[in-house]
């Protein structure tokens, strides 16, 4: 079995990626909204304690980002592969500069009403998400995609930092100074979008679509049958569930170490799970070969886990961080490998909907792990929880990674999924395609068979010779997509 990119000798620099016009709009444009929604979420949440002076709605108003994702996020992704994702991209930015636009400027609106508009504005995220997941692998490929993803996830944790430290200020001040901020980063993000990116033509054309509901359900259906992406979620999904432990109780874990409330430790805590997220993703990517990283993602998968088992010895704060950066630095690490693995054998006509799964998957793991471990430690000492609840993860990945699919397995699937978009490519009409440009098919690098006008009908029949159109093959050996499995904290 080949690697995810086995022709690529090194990584692909950062301005290699940059040089990309397309992709430097999609990256602009994704950064911005991150920080101006961050700053918004700081912003929202003191707005409504301030409003109720109660600490259940403040929650609420924090949760209702998440909720679309829990059931219905599939079906929103959906809506990505019928349509243009530049367009889903603009028009779910244009809507979310309106929405915020109204809460700064309608403050006084009933609390209900405010939490109402903000669920709105959650449910345009996974269209969004989806859209540009499936719209970066048509700009990038191989390497300069993987060194992508790695940009994305960096640029996600430094702008989620400074935009709760902006939304905060802001909010000394007025809160809807940060609503506006966000309002202007999606107005931004929208002209971006607008002015740099291409128009595509959509992935599930007119003539392939049958409902939304059943659309979505394909796209459980083709994660979930394929041997070789069910292995990927399976790992994805259970190192998440286990990984989030540390940041999901930092509070908790704060308060039993210091005996109280603390900044300190919390704020410890909290940066020590970014940047162990941040140092996974670039050691993986730019210090660890293309041929190699396959094989970190058992390993790495594993010690996830693994690396928490000591809070059962009542750590002090050091051991914790040091825990919290282990294990987030080894579930970001398995990320590079896992992502080429997935598009290879993915049919780019699901890419918005498999992502939708992926992405919906991690966020309900996500709080339901937080929420059940939140739930023991208010029984049980919260180093106990945590250490048995990894020793629980460890048996769980060690199942998973022992199942996970034999090599021919793997190539047997990349194989066939290049020969159905080699004839889908070639059964597509003249324009009607993305331009992949000069790429090859790894099947022999033989180029598309040239197609012959068939013999018209009645009593006198002649065929006319055509000039066979110019070469073209395809090369989808190199292709990654983006999980979509660690949306920025």
């Amino acid at each position: 079995m080949s690697d995810p990119d086995e022709s690529a000798e090194r990584p692909a620099g950062v301005r290699e990626v940059l040089r990309d016009r397309e992709y430097l709009a999609v990256f602009t444009a994704s950064t911005l909204s991150w920080f101006g929604d961050s700053a918004a979420r700081a912003a929202v949440i003191a707005l409504v304690y301030m409003r109720t002076e109660s600490p259940i709605a403040s929650a609420a108003a924090f949760a209702i980002s998440y909720l679309p994702w829990l059931g219905i996020g599939a079906v929103l992704a959906a809506i990505s592969e019928r349509h243009s994702y530049r367009k889903i991209m603009i028009l779910s930015d244009l809507a979310r500069m309106t929405i915020m636009t109204a809460l700064a400027v309608f403050g006084g609106l009933p609390v209900g009403a405010l939490i109402g508009l903000l669920f709105i504005s959650a449910l345009l995220s996974p269209p969004f998400d989806s859209a540009r997941s499936a719209l970066l692998p048509r700009l990038l490929r191989g390497e300069q995609y993987v060194t992508a993803l790695t940009l994305q996830r960096t640029s996600g944790q430094f702008a989620l930092i400074a935009g709760y430290a902006v939304g905060a200020a802001l909010t000394a001040v007025d809160a809807r100074y940060a609503l506006l901020l966000n309002a202007a980063s999606f107005g931004a993000s929208a002209l971006l979008l607008a002015v740099w990116v291409k128009e595509r033509v959509p992935s599930l054309t007119a003539d392939k679509r049958s409902n939304l509901v059943r659309e979505a359900a394909e796209g459980y259906t083709v994660v979930f049958r394929s041997p070789v992406m069910r292995s990927i979620a399976l790992v994805v999904f259970c190192g998440v569930c286990f990984g989030v432990v540390p940041e999901g109780l930092a509070a908790a874990w704060t308060a039993d170490l210091a005996g109280g409330p603390n900044a300190v430790y919390l704020g410890m805590i909290m940066v020590a799970a970014a940047i162990g997220f941040v140092a996974g993703s670039v050691v993986m990517t730019w210090l660890v070969s293309p041929q190699r990283r396959i094989a970190f993602i058992r390993p790495f998968a594993l010690l996830t886990p693994l690396v928490l088992v000591p809070a059962l010895f009542d750590l002090n704060i050091y051991g914790v961080v040091l825990m919290t950066l282990i294990s987030g630095a080894a579930l970001s690490g398995t990320l590079p490998a896992t992502n080429g693995l997935f598009v290879q054998v993915l049919p780019p006509a699901y890419r918005a909907r498999a992502f939708g799964v992926m992405q919906s998957g991690v966020h309900l793991i996500q709080g339901g792990s937080i929420l059940f471990t939140g739930w023991l430690a208010s029984h049980y000492p919260l180093p106990q929880v945590v250490g048995y609840f990894a020793i629980f993860g460890v048996i769980a990945m060690a199942v998973i990674v022992t199942t996970w699919p034999a090599h021919a397995t793997i190539a047997d699937a990349i194989a066939a999924n290049k020969v159905r978009v080699a004839a889908e490519e070639h059964a597509a009409p003249p324009g009607g395609g993305e331009d992949f440009g000069e790429v090859t098919i790894d099947l022999g690098r033989a180029p598309l068979a040239a197609r012959r006008p068939r013999p018209s009908p009645g009593p006198v029949q002649r065929r006319v010779p055509v000039a066979d159109p110019p070469e073209r093959t395809v090369d989808l050996s190199e292709r990654t997509t983006d999980l979509g499995a660690l949306p920025p904290r």
